[in-house]
């Protein structure tokens, strides 16, 4: 009889320690994954801030372009396009 109750009472307190141990490793599981979540949206949010930056350059870019006359669009388009010369000896 009293070898039974002393199995009984470390089945119970391995099953409390089990227990616990499961309970920990939920809720690191859930940190783990809250954190996961937090960091994607963060990336979301930053891809979309560079997208906008983008479009705000590009439109900003168009607008430069549609409102220059030609001769300094040509002028502008010569210096881009214009090759280095090669040094000279």
């Amino acid at each position: 009889m009293m070898i039974a109750s002393f199995l009984l009472e470390i089945g119970r307190k391995t099953a409390l320690w089990i227990g616990l141990a499961a309970a920990v490793a939920f809720a690191a599981m859930a940190l783990v994954r809250k954190g996961r979540l937090e960091a994607e949206a963060e990336l979301a949010i930053r891809k979309a801030d560079a997208r906008i930056r983008a479009m705000q350059a590009a439109k900003e870019t168009r607008h430069e372009v549609l409102n220059a006359d030609r001769a300094d669009l040509k002028r502008r388009l010569n210096r881009w396009v214009q090759r280095p010369s090669p040094p000279s000896e």
